[in-house]
């Protein structure tokens, strides 16, 4: 098994139940798989023991307001106009459709949640400061923000200091000799500003070789809906001139309309094509030697990304060729490749440096926020987000722990990690339970999916005071305008020791939309934001049909990767093999996989195997609990299905990036057609089914 690396640590792992952080991996994976049998058993039971429920008394419905704040969600709003057995998804996004908020930039009920979560940003800063006193310094920091006595317009002068620094200048090239693709690394990894390329380098105590984690930018969603919005609503020259006028100097040489125009066009292919490559549901993820990677960014060559590496990350020891690139997609590095092959090295500088613009200028002159948002009334509903999502990514790991602290119980985290130990259970239960794998392909898959990690609350020593004082102590605790602190806090990363600790950090995944939540394929982890427990997905205090169909949903599509036509070509230990079923059991494997193919779907993953595990842990939980309980006026299996489409719907220009189809899950399902009384061969009720495990 691999060490588990710095970026890794600064998380508390979710086990199986039962399962300690010993030095015996093979006999805890052979007792959970032991387990997992008796759990298939005990499922199998509930399963057919839930069509036959005592009546409901009034002692067993829900009546916490969570509950209440549910059912309203779900109901209230619906278009029953719509037939849910024609429909489904219709039927049940027609209630979030009318109702979802900063529409502009959350495209769906998961991306509205998490913008939801800023406009809480003070509260949780207040409480949580009142129990980590370091927090001071981020509540300092988005107080001066949110302020509207602080004079900090027309500040720019003040950011050209750090595009200096970072070799960057705007809206006149300056001659940096500096490599794009240098500037774009060290961006991400020396200034915490991840527009382009994300960089991690974790550290493993164990390992003497660095192993360079390289995926699309963090920033790049934000990029291309601000780049979308702006073309799409006809004011790009207007925009483009807002940020040059807050930029020019007596020196500075205007442009002219079709300049612009041409800069907007580049603009939109270069974020176009990082977008493709940040949205794409289609990943091959690859280990590769940095003497190889040049293999897969023609023109870009193994030995310019050598020395790029070395001459902006600054890592001691130095990288060598030997050493390893880690990608979630080999497409990501084909387009970095690209990129190049299209445009100079000038022409990407141009670029990265406006981009660098649109995301930093507005935090350091206020002018630009009515720039950045359009007209004044985007720019008050927007601030409160403007201001939380860049104190988070100054104080990642405080603000982690300010989070936790100030909202989370030690109640919550064992109903989650209890939730998310019976999904594991139940897909081990239904791999031992499933006849078309041989013995020894249902062996290495179950070892596989006992391995997974997840990786969700901070550990215990991001909760003491101390160490964040210390891991933040060069970051400023006071200062007259926002752009100040936002300025010397990226001086303060930049200039700060690559020590395990900041890349625990640095590591963590990110709490804006679209959510930085999936399956890491290669390291057989799966790393959950915290800002995505919180309502609509979990409740304290809900229904077991809330839980998993909310969360636990969300979670189960991301465990049944580990078995997907790419899940089953790397081993728990990051080892890539051709597969880990057998040659029989493929031909079986590839059936079931492709039993949608004449409906134009290439594959049941990840919703019909994700259903088959959530339904049962589902109703495992129930069948467990003698207080389970259920809310008026729907049945558990009702909130169930409905939490699953509404959490999948998506606005008419959104991108659903989770991958959840809410009608290819229910078409699939005779417990929702018996749910929802679908006669048969109506559109959610068709003749043929398919599954996975069954």
């Amino acid at each position: 098994m691999l060490s588990r690396p710095s970026h890794l640590q600064g998380r508390t792992p979710v086990k199986l139940s039962g399962m300690r952080n010993d030095k015996a991996p093979k006999k805890k994976v052979a007792m959970a798989v032991a387990a997992a049998v008796v759990v298939a058993a005990i499922i199998t039971l509930a399963l057919l023991a839930a069509s036959h429920r005592a009546p409901v008394i009034d002692e067993d419905y829900c009546t916490s307001d969570e509950c209440a704040f549910h059912v309203n969600m779900l109901t209230a709003r619906l278009d029953n106009s719509i037939d849910p057995c024609e429909d489904f998804s219709a039927y049940v996004c027609s209630s979030w459709s009318r109702s979802a908020d900063y529409i502009e930039f959350a495209k769906s009920p998961i991306d509205h949640m998490l913008f939801s979560r800023f406009s809480r940003f003070k509260s949780m800063l207040e409480e949580g400061t009142r129990k980590l006193p370091a927090g001071e310094k981020a509540r300092a920091m988005y107080d001066v923000c949110m302020s509207t006595d602080v004079d900090d317009k027309g500040n720019i002068e003040n950011l050209l200091p750090l595009m200096q620094a970072v070799g960057l200048s705007w809206p006149e090239q300056r001659a940096h000799n500096r490599s794009a693709l240098g500037v774009s690394l060290a961006l991400s990894y020396k200034w915490q500003l991840p527009l382009w390329v994300s960089v991690e380098v974790p550290i493993s105590r164990n390992n003497t070789k660095w192993r360079l984690h390289i995926k699309p930018g963090d920033h790049v969603p934000l990029l291309w809906n601000q780049y979308k919005s702006v073309r799409g609503g006809g004011v790009y020259l207007e925009y483009w001139r807002g940020f040059y006028s807050a930029f020019r100097t007596n020196f500075t040489r205007p442009l002219d309309e079709s300049s612009i125009e041409a800069i907007a066009d580049v603009e939109g292919d270069i974020v176009g094509r990082l977008w493709n490559s940040y949205s794409s549901r289609k990943r091959n993820p690859a280990v590769v030697p940095v003497a190889k990677i040049g293999d897969f960014t023609p023109p870009l060559s193994s030995s310019t990304w050598l020395e790029q590496f070395n001459l902006e990350l600054e890592l001691r020891p130095r990288v060598l060729e030997d050493h390893e690139v880690i990608t979630r997609d080999t497409e990501f590095l084909a387009t970095m490749g690209a990129l190049f092959a299209n445009y100079t090295n000038e022409e990407l500088l141009g670029q990265l440096a406006w981009s660098f613009v649109q995301f930093c200028a507005p935090a350091v002159d206020r002018q630009l926020h009515l720039v950045r948002f359009g007209d004044p009334w985007k720019t008050k509903v927007y601030k409160p987000i403007f201001c939380a999502f860049r104190v988070e990514l100054s104080f990642k790991m405080l603000i982690f722990a300010l989070d936790f602290v100030s909202h989370l119980t030690e109640e919550d985290q064992l109903i989650v990690n209890e939730g998310f130990s019976s999904l594991i259970s139940a897909t081990l239960a239904m791999v031992n339970n499933s006849a078309w794998l041989d013995e020894e392909s249902r062996e290495l898959a179950a070892n596989k999916l006992a391995s997974i990690q997840t990786l969700l609350w901070p550990a215990p020593r991001w909760l003491s005071n101390e160490a964040l004082d210390a891991l933040y102590s060069a970051h400023p605790s006071k200062e007259e305008t926002f752009g100040d602190f936002w300025i010397k806090a990226h001086f303060a990363a930049a200039k700060q020791n690559r020590t395990y600790d900041f890349e625990a950090a640095h590591g963590l995944p990110k709490n804006i939309g679209p959510p930085d939540f999936e399956y890491d394929y290669v390291l057989n982890n799966i790393e959950v934001p915290i800002g995505i427990v919180n309502r609509p997905l979990y409740y304290r205090r809900g229904t077991k049909a809330m839980f998993y169909g909310g969360l636990g949903f969300e979670m189960a599509l991301e465990i049944v990767c580990a078995l997907d036509k790419m899940g089953i070509r790397w081993t728990r230990d990051a080892q890539k093999v051709t597969s880990i079923l057998s040659e029989a059991t493929m031909q079986i494997f590839d059936a079931k996989d492709s039993c949608l193919k004449d409906e134009g779907i290439e594959t049941v993953f990840p919703e019909i195997p994700a259903l088959e595990i959530a339904y049962s842990a589902m109703v495992h939980a129930i069948q467990s609990d003698k207080n389970s309980l259920q809310v008026r006026g729907l049945s558990e299996e009702k909130v169930f299905f409905m939490t699953i489409c509404y959490m999948a719907c998506t606005s008419p220009t959104g991108h659903d990036l989770s991958g959840a189809n809410c009608n290819k899950i229910v078409r699939n399902s005779p417990v929702f057609q018996r749910t929802f009384n679908c006669p048969s061969y109506s559109k959610m009720n068709p003749a043929k089914k398919c599954y996975f495990f069954a």
